[in-house]
């Protein structure tokens, strides 16, 4: 069986081709260094990478799905059917970054902030991960997780933004219904991004390997056979308890929940390639196999309860 990439190594390489093809040496190392401009708003390196890292899980879990494509060095660059990994990461990186810059500059037109600069994020984000270990340190309780990624406190303050203008439209719908702002949230109707994670509940298969010399472990590559097997018989409708009997493995079963808080907490590059997939399931339905260190494991969701949409209604002014 072939060994598959890790997924930080292929992350990582798409990030690295991706800047260099985009901003050649223009950038070099500093992560303030202004690569682009949006509506007269700059764009930094360290922030584009920020982003165009969020939309790589995306684009892979895309490629994988449509195409079967796997981790691998050459993945991003390889033509499937007219189709670009690396294109279409940047196509959506910059789609994203449009959205993000369309509505920093709204808050700030309406005083809802003062700093959408990127310096200004990381040094808020500093001084947030700074408290949260002085209040871990002093046992005092804390929301979220004890130490923000950059990704997740971006999110967690760019969401509050967003609702902030929420707020404000529906308070001050004459003074906000301007072209920008209409287009903006119709924008973001369009493509879902109002609309709340569904509740997915799922069940989940894990098979821990090691050397293979212990009574009961497996190789890698024989846990990586026993879970195909796994998940072709869940795909055919038998029950796991049954296919782990069966096949005499010492694997687990558990239930976990992915829901608007899941989505909130600090997460890393693996567990948003997870939550990508989760994304896609319909009930019945199995994941594709997923490696941490040490162990192999598989998804399939028993019930997903749809989620709420924003119902903001703006009337055009004049």
């Amino acid at each position: 069986m072939k060994k598959r990439m890790p997924f930080v190594i292929v992350l990582l390489a798409a990030l690295l081709v991706l800047l260099f093809f985009l901003f050649g040496q223009r950038s070099g190392c500093d992560a303030y260094a202004e690569v682009l401009t949006i509506n007269g708003e700059p764009v930094v390196l360290g922030e584009f990478e920020m982003v165009l890292k969020d939309r790589v899980a995306e684009v892979y879990g895309y490629f994988h799905e449509k195409y079967g494509a796997q981790d691998s060095a050459e993945f991003w660059t390889t033509s499937f059917n007219g189709e670009i990994p690396l294109e279409m990461a940047k196509k959506k990186t910059l789609e994203k970054l449009k959205i993000i810059k369309t509505e920093q500059l709204l808050a700030k037109q309406y005083g809802l902030t003062d700093d959408v600069s990127y310096r200004g994020f990381k040094e808020r984000l500093a001084e947030e991960n700074k408290r949260r270990a002085e209040a871990v340190r002093k046992s005092q309780p804390i929301f979220g997780p004890r130490e923000y990624s950059e990704i997740a406190y971006f999110n967690h303050v760019h969401d509050t933004i967003k609702r902030q203008l929420l707020d404000y439209a529906a308070k001050h719908e004459a003074q906000a219904a301007n072209e920008a702002l209409h287009a903006a949230y119709e924008n973001l109707r369009k493509k879902g991004e109002l609309k709340k994670p569904d509740r997915i509940r799922t069940q989940v298969v894990e098979l821990a390997f090691g050397s293979g010399e212990g009574p009961g472990t497996l190789t890698r590559s024989a846990a990586m056979e026993a879970m195909n097997g796994i998940r072709s018989g869940l795909e055919s409708g038998r029950e796991a308890d049954a296919l782990i009997r069966q096949l005499g493995v010492n694997a687990s079963v558990m239930e976990r929940t992915f829901d608007e808080s899941t989505y909130a907490v600090d997460s890393s590059e693996e567990d948003e390639k997870v939550f990508a997939a989760v994304r896609k399931l319909k009930p019945g339905e199995v994941s594709e196999r997923f490696e941490t260190a040490g162990s192999v494991f598989v998804l399939q969701c028993t019930d997903r309860t749809p989620a709420g949409i924003s119902d903001l209604k703006m009337s055009r002014s004049g």
